[in-house]
């Protein structure tokens, strides 16, 4: 979606040229091929050599760098210190985020390179008029905390390895020689003491250090032991001693940054790092002022324009004389002090933005703590000026009513600050091609040849739309005066446009003579309030209900054959030996930590572990357990009581208990589907935590492991991933696997196992291998006896008491051995399968049996009259005891039918085939045939079209019969 146009229809002073024909944007910035993060300078990669020119070349970057004051003061100081004439041996940076202290950091770092500050544009002329100079070889330190982890050790050449801060900073002061003080130290992960640096500092001057993005680097070894970095403690007590040494050693500059927002903070280790380090600089450093927002004018001009040409001076100055005689003749119509001489400073020193447009960005949009202050003006305004200059846009100045929000990539990089629900907002009732300013414009000439309605709208949203859910006070009509109209256009036209879009538009407020654009607080406040008003108990059963419609409705299930949603006690999760059963607890039952033995929801495993009911629990390592994190259920139940106030509040306007505009019961419907996808993340958040039972021996108590999974995908497909990485549970095993494991424990002096009673074991006794579904154990044994070299065992149908040998033995070279487990099928020991005498499988081998007495096979196979067949039981057998059995007639065929459905005979084919077809195909010496028989009735009846492709078909197919009657 973009809109009819990016700029605006305007009417100026004959004369007054627009500002792009009087300044040219820098190359990236017009052809918008600016990357967002060349916003942001990076000490590290200017350091290492790989940052864009414009931030690595020093020349091209004090070409684009405004010298604000406190830049000066910097500047200045430094060389003195560098010089030995004085200056401050510390200064802390500390703004707000994305407010210049990196920027000032590679200041000071070309100042002190190799380029002579006399080739540095704006740096020769501020160092001489100081009557200073900076020395040729300055030594520079730069770290940068984000750039180097804790557990990053730096490998040179010859074996050397540099593992800590002081390590790092001695190597690049002076190399080897400065590194062998502090060799020990850093080796140890112990910080050098003053004396030791102060040591370092003297022999290597004149040095710069400049650490960047120290909190970040300290808070990662927060509370972690062993770290090549050495410890949080030994790396602030390295501060302490770093400060002292650099006040006691002539020619040494010590700055570094600290943050001052909670974005670059972060948590509670960010926030002791950041306590701790401020009260190690309070003693020594020097106060460091940021730019002011009308320097700030300056820096965002240089960085998104080029230097205005001699001959264009003329045409600018035009521009900005016929802004201050508006504002002076028309003064009642614009906010106070805009007729002043100040303001016509501003306008001279932002050209050819407007400084209402900058002023807006500073203080409304400065206020979301994402949007980084210069650098989030200098990210958006990047975009505006591209989609201005390639629309060629013909106003004089760059304001708020010319921004073009609904391009695509202004939209997009607004909302990367704002809600998603400001998507439909803009495209409604602000700047989309069926909005209703456009419409306005459209409807009304007058307007229409200014886009009035238009500009007033972008002009409001600038001014108010990053203030939504704040003290929202709007603008006034002479402040929305101020962002959209231009020398020689009429003032009625605008308030005549603000009229109609006050009273036409959705999204826009007007009080007392101020409008303001909102999501409509007033909704957020009543669903908010339902909130508050729920039972607690209504929240969390509601949470039961969601999780379980959710894990029940998870398209992949992983590995898990079963699972148990929010079971009401232990009696509510079944015995069954089918596979593994994922038992996900409900809302009662939560979770703390891995460390947490004794939470809710381990009580409520091992008691589900040992008990169903009353009676004790049999098939125990069938089951692992998922469970809510403590404290991410608050969260959760936040999210859902949200859900559950905006369904109430849709639903009283449908049914007209609530008196809501069309607008608001949309904004309700959006918000409730939002609510809900909060609800379905926050679910996923919750149910973090996976539990395991496992017992390292039959001696051995068993144990619960507690594991966290991520929260990206399905709960129970991460889950599974989880258990199969740490082979909790296992898809597939080998036969030498499976084989060492017997060995433990039950093979014992026993010449052969029942697969049955061995699947039965697997599935009770948790120092057995955890099995995906019996296919597994069947697999396995496939593959001990389908290889061309014998595996660890054989596997035989049944023990023939009366000729005291295996029937239907196979030891190697079956790939495709009917392996069938049942009451009488075996897996024999190697040695005891090799001393048989030779075997001729009875023809009951050759059979495919299924576990039972009597069970009818449903499938339809073999020649004649298709009719119900079925096998003779079979006795059952104990592990490797001798069985018992009377002889049995010799089977050599069967027949069957079986139902399909229709609406999904693919899946029924394919489970008779594996289950029934293949078990006959492989056998020797097998003769099976199939038939297909397919009887429809169509009560409509059939058209031609229908009868000429069904019988196509058919013959294409080749059916051996077909009939339509």
């Amino acid at each position: 979606r973009r809109s009819p146009q990016s700029t605006t229809a305007t009417e100026t002073t004959k004369g007054l040229l627009p500002w792009r024909q009087v300044v040219e944007p820098h190359r990236d910035v017009a052809s918008g091929e600016f990357q967002q993060a060349e916003f942001a300078a990076d000490l590290a990669k200017v350091h290492k050599g790989s940052a864009p020119a414009e931030y690595s070349d020093p020349q091209e970057f004090f070409s684009r760098t405004y010298l604000t004051e406190g830049l000066k003061a910097l500047l200045v100081g430094a060389a003195q210190r560098l010089s030995g004439k004085g200056g401050d041996p510390v200064v802390e940076l500390q703004t707000n985020f994305g407010g210049g202290k990196t920027h000032s950091m590679l200041a000071l770092y070309h100042m002190a390179g190799k380029k002579p500050v006399q080739d540095l544009p704006g740096l020769d002329q501020l160092l001489a008029a100081q009557g200073l100079d900076v020395p040729a070889q300055v030594n520079r330190a730069v770290l940068v905390g984000t750039a180097r982890g804790p557990l990053d050790v730096i490998k040179l050449k010859g074996g050397q390895e540099i593992r800590t801060t002081w390590g790092a900073l001695a190597w690049q002061l002076g190399q080897q020689k400065a590194y062998d003080l502090v060799a020990d130290h850093d080796a140890s992960g112990i910080a050098p003491g003053s004396n030791l640096l102060e040591t370092l500092f003297k022999t290597w001057a004149p040095s710069l250090i400049l650490i960047d993005e120290w909190v970040a680097y300290l808070r990662q070894i927060y509370k972690v032991d062993g770290l090549p970095s050495g410890s949080f403690d030994a790396n602030l007590s390295f501060v302490q001693a770093l400060t002292e040494a650099v006040k006691t050693s002539p020619q040494t500059l010590l700055v570094a940054s600290l943050p001052a927002s909670r974005i670059e903070v972060g948590g509670e280790g960010g926030q002791e790092a950041l306590a701790r380090l401020k009260q190690t600089f309070s003693r020594v450093e020097s106060s460091w002022r940021p730019a002011s927002q009308e320097e700030s004018y300056e820096i965002v001009r240089r960085r998104l324009f080029k230097e205005i040409p001699g001959d264009q001076y003329k045409h600018r100055d035009n521009t900005l004389k016929q802004f201050a005689k508006l504002y002076r003749e028309s003064c009642n119509s614009f906010p106070q002090g805009c007729a002043d001489e100040d303001y016509r400073s501003k306008l001279d020193k932002a050209y050819p933005i407007h400084p209402d447009l900058f002023d807006h960005l500073y203080t409304a949009w400065g206020s979301l703590e994402q949007f980084q202050r210069t650098r989030g003006v200098l990210r958006l305004m990047a975009q505006v000026i591209h989609e201005l200059w390639m629309s060629e846009d013909s106003s004089v100045m760059l304001m708020p009513g010319n921004v073009p929000i609904g391009s695509d990539r202004l939209e997009t990089e607004l909302l990367r600050y704002l809600p998603d629900a400001w998507r439909n907002i803009i495209a409604g009732d602000v700047d989309g091609p069926t909005s209703t300013p456009h419409a306005i414009d459209k409807s009304a000439p007058n307007l229409g040849r200014y886009s009035a309605a238009q500009r007033v709208a972008r002009a409001v949203f600038v001014a108010t739309a990053a203030t939504e859910g704040q003290n929202n006070l709007g603008i006034d009509n002479k402040r929305i005066h101020l962002g959209v109209i231009q020398p020689g256009e009429k003032i009625p036209i605008f308030a005549d446009a603000l009229r109609r879009l006050a009273s036409q538009a959705k999204f826009m407020h007007n009080d007392s003579g101020r409008c303001w654009y909102s999501m409509s607080s007033n909704l957020n406040r009543m669903a908010s309030d339902r909130a508050g008003q729920l039972e607690e108990d209504r929240v969390l059963e509601e949470i039961n209900k969601r999780l379980s419609t959710v894990i029940k409705g998870a398209t992949d299930r992983g590995h898990f054959g079963a699972v148990q949603v929010a079971p009401n006690n232990s009696a509510d999760v079944p015995e069954e030996p089918e596979g593994v059963r994922a038992v996900v607890l409900g809302v009662a039952h939560t979770h703390t930590s891995s460390r947490n033995r004794s939470s809710d929801a381990m009580a409520e495993v091992r008691n589900m572990f040992q008990q169903r009911g009353n009676a004790p629990r049999i098939y125990r390592n069938t089951l692992v357990f998922l469970a809510a994190d403590h404290k991410k259920l608050d969260t959760l139940q936040e999210a859902m009581a949200m859900t559950l106030a905006w369904d109430s509040i849709v639903r009283d306007a449908d049914n007209g208990r609530l008196d809501l505009r069309t607008s608001q019961i949309n904004i309700a419907k959006a918000k409730a589907v939002e609510a809900q996808e909060t609800v379905q993340t926050r679910l996923k958040e919750t149910w973090c935590h996976l539990i395991t039972p496992y017992q390292d021996s039959p001696q051995a108590d068993v144990e619960f492991t507690s594991s966290r999974i991520p929260s990206q995908d399905d709960v129970l497909r991460q889950a599974s991933k989880k258990l199969v990485g740490d082979e909790a549970l296992l898809p597939e095993i080998g036969p030498e696997r499976l084989n060492r494991e017997l060995e433990k424990d039950l093979w014992a002096d026993k010449p052969h196992l029942s697969l049955k009673d061995l699947w039965e074991y697997l599935n009770r006794y948790t120092y057995l291998p955890r099995l995906k579904h019996r296919q597994t154990l069947i697999n396995a044994v496939k593959a001990a006896v389908g290889g061309a070299v014998a595996g660890p065992f054989a596997y035989a149908q049944r023990w023939n008491a009366e000729t005291e040998s295996y029937d239907g033995l196979v030891i190697e070279n079956a790939p495709h051995a009917p392996v069938v487990l049942d009451s009488e099928s075996l897996i024999v020991r190697q040695d005891v399968a090799r001393s048989q005498p030779s075997s001729t499988p009875t023809a009951g081998a050759e059979q495919p049996r299924m576990a039972g007495s009597g069970a009818p096979i449903t499938a339809a196979a073999g020649g004649g009259q298709p009719q119900q067949g079925t096998l003779a039981s079979s006795a059952p057998r104990g592990m490797g005891g001798e069985p018992k059995a009377a002889a049995e007639p010799r089977l050599t065929r069967f027949q069957g039918t079986v139902m399909l459905s229709a609406d999904r005979p693919i899946k029924d084919m394919s489970q008779i085939v594996e289950a029934i077809v293949e078990q006959l195909t492989t056998l020797p010496g097998a003769d099976v045939s199939l038939k297909l028989e397919i009887d429809a009735e169509v009560a409509t009846g059939l058209d031609r079209a229908k009868v000429r492709t069904l019988r196509e078909n058919a013959t294409t197919l080749g059916f051996i019969d077909n009939s339509i009657d």
